[in-house]
This record gives C-alpha cells, sequence and structure tokens, in this order.
C-alpha cells in the first residue's frame, strides 16, 4: 500500500537566485532529502524540516520549507492533520545499517612520547615543517611543582 510513496524535504528562499516570493513569483522549491514511506521516515522528514528552518532562519529573508508526499498521482504538501493520520497509519520501519567491510582490530595503545611513536610507525605529519627561527632558539624545560 505504501510502496509507491516517499516523503520528500523541500525549501525555498529569497537569498537564492531564483528567490520567490519575495519578488511576487512563485517560490521554486528545492529538494532537500527524501525519506520512505514509513513512520520512522516521515519522523526523519520532519526532524530535518525543522534543522532546516533553523538553518534558514539564521541566513535570513524570506524563507519556506515544508514536507511533502510523492505518490503516483502526484506532489502535495503535507498538512499538520494529514501528517497525523499518516504517522497513525504507516508501519514502523526498519532502520537498515550499512554493510560494514572487515575492520582489523586497531594496534595496540602506545605509551611512548607522541614524537617517538609517530616516527615509529611512520606518522606522516600532517603539514610540512618549515624551518622557523624558533627552530633556533636552546629553551630551557619548565618544570611545574604541585606538591606546593
Amino acid at each position: 500500500m505504501f510502496q509507491h510513496l516517499k516523503f520528500i524535504v523541500r525549501y525555498w528562499s529569497s537569498l537564492m537566485p531564483a528567490g520567490g516570493e519575495a519578488s511576487g513569483e512563485a517560490p521554486s522549491w528545492i529538494d532537500y532529502s527524501v525519506h520512505p514511506a514509513s513512520k520512522l521516515g516521515l519522523h526523519n522528514a520532519l526532524l530535518t524540516m525543522h534543522d532546516r528552518l533553523e538553518i534558514l532562519a539564521g541566513e535570513g529573508g524570506y524563507y519556506d520549507c515544508a514536507v511533502f508526499l510523492r505518490s503516483d498521482e502526484g506532489c502535495k504538501r503535507l498538512s499538520q492533520e494529514m501528517t497525523e493520520k499518516l504517522f497513525a497509519a504507516l508501519p514502523h520501519g526498519r532502520i537498515r545499517w550499512l554493510s560494514i567491510g572487515h575492520c582489523d582490530a586497531a594496534p595496540p595503545f602506545d605509551t611512548r612520547p607522541a614524537d617517538a611513536a609517530g616516527a615509529a610507525a611512520g606518522q606522516m605529519p600532517l603539514f610540512p615543517h618549515v624551518h622557523t627561527p624558533y627552530d633556533d632558539l636552546e629553551i630551557a624545560p619548565h618544570l611545574l611543582d604541585v606538591d606546593a
């Protein structure tokens, strides 16, 4: 019964090139995410819509975000009443984990200082070192007396 249904989160903003309602023309909706026809899918679509509305409010301008129902008959915006009726009738849905490939066990924790451990493991530095005048300074080690 619900296999041909999808929930689509769409939004528009006046700050986008084809902004819409602020200029008097119809808004051009942008598909943001698609969710399956289940209670879990509808719940995730509603959460996504609320998150997107917060982001759009932070950017300013005129905007809107809504959940649409895509079916064989077409696509229409969900009202609060339709959402409540659908939520009561939809199947629960399942969480499907992605298939996880083989993962080797983590190497044992190395207690050596970071410089020695990185050199021993062949760890490449994130950024190449560029010689600076600070490299030539002789810095005396500082000890902190924690028993004071």
